[in-house]
């Protein structure tokens, strides 16, 4: 890494840290700190890609229960708008290679 986008990354760091603690808008932090909010916005973005935790599958353990009737045993939110709904519970493998 050059020396100067070094001391730009540097510099935007802790202005991104600053900004996060302060409960400001981005707009409103970059015009208080005289900085360019697009350029402001491009080095947030990288520093948030860099602490997002990485996904994972957590198996869920149920007991395997009798269904008779045709109310749903499970529901599974994967939007605001759409759903799985289960009358059955799947295997878990089942589950873990849909959503993948």
């Amino acid at each position: 890494m050059k020396k100067e986008q070094h001391k730009s990354q540097q510099r935007y760091h802790q202005l991104y840290l600053r900004w996060k603690s302060s409960g400001k808008g981005a707009r409103v932090f970059c015009e208080q700190e005289s900085v360019k909010y697009s350029t402001f916005w491009y080095w947030a973005k990288r520093f948030k890609a860099s602490t997002l935790p990485e996904a994972e599958f957590i198996e869920m353990k149920v007991n395997k229960i009798e269904v008779k009737s045709s109310q749903p045993v499970a529901e599974l939110r994967v939007t605001d708008k759409s759903a799985l709904v289960f009358y059955e519970l799947p295997e878990p493998s089942w589950v873990k290679a849909l959503l993948a």
